[in-house]
């Protein structure tokens, strides 16, 4: 399966509730295949109105943390555990977090996509990603973005540098081994 066929096949994924409110299936951004995948928990609301994952003010953080880690030395794609918003009707529908159900529905989806990107290294962006991608690649834990933005101004510079630690390390690991 080439990752043209891929998208054409979720583009329009109707498994789980989340197809109900959602106004794109988010799928990938960047290259396929790639050496790291960054997986991230779900789409928010710039991205479910984009079509695209990490594009709100998390995913400039997180692009900022990529270039500097990464530095144009690594191909690299982003992507969810899950592909779809999951809006929370008890927050006044803002972005919750998806449903074992959903999640589960979405998991052929995201091994579909980690085959086909065939990375070295997988960066699992935030809890949800840590709890529910097990794969035998490579991996490395990060907060997520979105969760460093809503720190105190004083603990955002050292989250943020905990997370470049993570991945250099990682990646030095990864040229070593």
């Amino acid at each position: 399966m080439t990752y043209r066929e891929h998208c054409k096949k979720w583009k329009n994924c109707q498994l789980c509730e989340l197809c109900q409110t959602r106004k794109h299936v988010v799928l990938a951004r960047g290259t396929v295949p790639c050496d790291v995948l960054f997986v991230g928990e779900a789409p928010g609301q710039s991205e479910d109105v984009l079509g695209r994952p990490f594009v709100g003010p998390a995913g400039k953080l997180l692009d900022r943390l990529i270039a500097r880690t990464l530095d144009g030395q690594y191909d690299y794609c982003l992507t969810n555990v899950v592909a779809c918003i999951p809006i929370d009707a008890e927050a006044g529908g803002k972005a919750g977090e998806p449903s074992r159900a959903s999640i589960k529905a979405c998991a052929p989806r995201l091994q579909e996509m980690i085959e086909l990107a065939r990375p070295r290294l997988i960066v699992r962006v935030g809890k949800l990603a840590t709890k529910y991608v097990i794969t035998s690649i490579p991996t490395v834990d990060i907060t997520h973005p979105a969760a460093i933005l809503r720190m105190d101004v004083t603990q955002q510079g050292l989250a943020y540098q905990r997370c470049y630690v993570a991945i250099e390390d990682a990646l030095e690991e990864l040229e070593e081994g």
